[in-house]
C-alpha cells in the first residue's frame, strides 16, 4: 500500500534500629558520593565530546548528547546514573498532555452550553410567533386594547432578545476560533498519548535548520503494526488498545530527545536527534527485542504481534513530506 502526506499535513529494638538506621546512612553517603563523582566524570566527558565533534554545548545538545553516550556505558553505571536523572526529572510532557485534554472537555462543555442557549432562544422566537397568530386571530375582539399592549411588551422584549441572540452569535463566533487556533496548536495525539502530525512536521523543519547548520546526522524511523497481527485481533477495540499499548511502551523506552509521534492511519514516527542510520538500526532492534518479550493477551488468547519498520536520514534537500512519504512506503 502506497501513503503520500499531504501539506497541512511505577518491630525492631530501639537501639539496633538506630544502628541499623546508622549504617544504612553510612552505606548510602557512600555509594551517594560514588554516583555523584561518577556523574561528575561522565558530565565531562559529554563536554569533552561535543567538544570534539564541534556541537555547540547548547542545553538541548548537551541532553542529547548525555543520554547518546549514557546508553554505551556498562549496566551498572548506567542504571546509577540513570537513577539521578530519573531523581530530577520531571513529567512535563505528561503534565501537558494532560492540561491539553482539560482544556478540549472544558471547550466542549462550553459549546453544548452555547448550543444550549442557541435551542432556548429558538424555542423563545417560535412561541413568539405563535404568540402573533393568535393575536391575529382576535384582533377584532375585546380584548383588542389589551393585546394592542401586549403586542408593545414584546416587540420590546423581541428587540431584546435579538440583541441577546446576536451577542450570543459574536461570542460562539470567538470561541469557535480560538477552538480552531488551538486544536491547530495542539502537540499531543489524544487517541495514542503521543506526540501529533503537527508537532513532529515543526520539529522535523526545525532539526533540518540544525542539520544544515551544525552538519549532524539525523534519522526518522517509522514503524507500523503488522497488518496481518491485528487482523487475528476479532474486535476493532481491541487492535486499538494492542497498537496504543505498543505506542505507550515505545515512547517509555525512547530517549527524552527522541519525538515519538502519531502520523496517521496508524503510523507513528520516531524522530532520532544525532542518530546515525546504524545507530537507528540498532534502536528497531531494540523495539523488536521488547515486543518480541511482551505477551499480548485477547480475548483470552496470545496474540503474536510483529512490526513493520523503515529507517532514514533526514537530509536538508527535501521536504518533510517527502521524506515522510518516501519512508513510510518502505515500511515492511
Amino acid at each position: 500500500m502506497l501513503y503520500s502526506i499531504d501539506k497541512e499535513g511505577s518491630v525492631i529494638a530501639k537501639n539496633n534500629r538506630e544502628k541499623s538506621v546508622q549504617n544504612s546512612r553510612t552505606i548510602s553517603l557512600t555509594k551517594n558520593d560514588n554516583v555523584i563523582k561518577q556523574v561528575s566524570t561522565f558530565s565531562r566527558q559529554v563536554i569533552d565530546q561535543l567538544a570534539k565533534e564541534n556541537i555547540p554545548a547548547t542545553p538541548e545538545n548537551y541532553a542529547i548528547y548525555f543520554e547518546k553516550l549514557l546508553e554505551e556505558k556498562p549496566a551498572r553505571q548506567r542504571d546509577a546514573i540513570q537513577k539521578v536523572v530519573s531523581a530530577q526529572h520531571v513529567e512535563q510532557h505528561n503534565y501537558v498532555a494532560e492540561v491539553e485534554n482539560n482544556i478540549k472537555e472544558s471547550f466542549r462543555q462550553i459549546k453544548v452550553i452555547l448550543e444550549t442557549v442557541s435551542g432556548m432562544y429558538n424555542k423563545i422566537n417560535r412561541l413568539t410567533t405563535l404568540t402573533r397568530q393568535k393575536q391575529e386571530e382576535i384582533a377584532n375582539g375585546a380584548g383588542k386594547v389589551a393585546l394592542i399592549s401586549y403586542e408593545e411588551s414584546l416587540q420590546e422584549t423581541s428587540e431584546i432578545l435579538q440583541k441577546q441572540q446576536k451577542k450570543i452569535k459574536e461570542h460562539y463566533s470567538e470561541i469557535a476560533e480560538k477552538i480552531k487556533f488551538f486544536h491547530a496548536n495542539t502537540i499531543f495525539d489524544p487517541k495514542y498519548n503521543v506526540y501529533n502530525r503537527n508537532y513532529l512536521f515543526r520539529v522535523i523543519e526545525s532539526e533540518k535548520k540544525n542539520i544544515a547548520t551544525f552538519g549532524h546526522e539525523s534519522c526518522l524511523l517509522a514503524f507500523k503494526v503488522n497488518p496481518a497481527a491485528l487482523a487475528a485481533i476479532r474486535l476493532q477495540r481491541d487492535r486499538e488498545l494492542v497498537t496504543k499499548n505498543i505506542a505507550t511502551m515505545i515512547l517509555r523506552r525512547s530517549r527524552r530527545s527522541d519525538i515519538v509521534a502519531h502520523l496517521g492511519n496508524d503510523i507513528f514516527i520516531i524522530l532520532l536527534k544525532h542518530t546515525t542510520l546504524p545507530q537507528a538500526e540498532r534502536v528497531i532492534d531494540s523495539i523488536d527485542q521488547m515486543i518480541g518479550y511482551t505477551n499480548f493477551i485477547i480475548e483470552s488468547q496470545n496474540i503474536e504481534i510483529s512490526l513493520e519498520y523503515a529507517s532514514a536520514r533526514i537530509v536538508t534537500h527535501r521536504t518533510r513530506e517527502q521524506m515522510l512519504s518516501e519512508l513510510i512506503n518502505q515500511l515492511h
